[in-house]
């Protein structure tokens, strides 16, 4: 169990006390009767309990309700959690609960993290390069606006205004995407092979 402290606006001592350890487990699913295995996925076990003064006040059992959100000017929480604090503070307590989190995690877990991490860019970057691809064999690139107008123009005209096949054609923004994708993936690649 972790603790971060501090003292709040009217002068309350805020206390936060957490705990998180995130482990893989085999995931079974019902199928009529018969529970069939489906691999591992991490499972979670945690708790973030907020204290006013000593006493508990409110917690949340699930991370993903860990975040900073605004509540009104200069002024954030947690997510779920009664406790107002301020910009300062709501940097220190972030960092405080992702933290948490990350101690917590098993070494199976950061595998499996990783291994989703890289097949998550290899994924990217396959559709980055199809985008590029596609778009150099078309004649014009058009930008979101224009291809939306072309489309309806198309389609009033193929398809008489019904329902019907419109191509798919590659605009600016995708390409600009799809070209920011391939950077990052090379700038990324040649820093891991340092």
């Amino acid at each position: 169990m972790k603790t971060l402290t501090w003292t709040g606006a009217r002068g309350n001592k805020i206390e936060l006390r957490a705990y998180c350890k995130i482990t893989m487990q085999d995931k079974t699913v019902d199928a009529d009767g018969y529970e069939i295995k489906v691999g591992e996925e991490p499972h979670t076990d945690a708790n973030l309990e907020l204290y006013v003064d000593g006493k508990k006040i409110d917690s949340s059992w699930d991370i993903t309700f860990w975040k900073i959100i605004d509540t009104r000017d200069g002024y954030k929480k947690i997510w779920g959690l009664p406790v107002g604090m301020s910009d300062e503070q709501a940097v220190i307590v972030e960092k405080f609960l992702k933290e948490v989190i990350e101690a917590g995690k098993s070494e199976e877990v950061k595998a499996y993290e990783a291994k989703k991490a890289e097949t998550t860019k290899a994924e990217l970057k396959a559709e980055a390069q199809r985008i590029i691809e596609k778009a150099a064999k078309q004649e014009k690139i058009m930008t979101k606006a224009e291809y939306k107008e072309w489309a309806k123009r198309y389609n009033n005209a193929a398809n008489e205004g019904g329902d019907g096949y419109i191509p798919e054609l590659v605009t600016v923004e995708q390409l600009e995407w799809a070209k920011k994708t391939l950077v990052m993936a090379d700038v990324q690649t040649n820093i891991g092979g340092c």
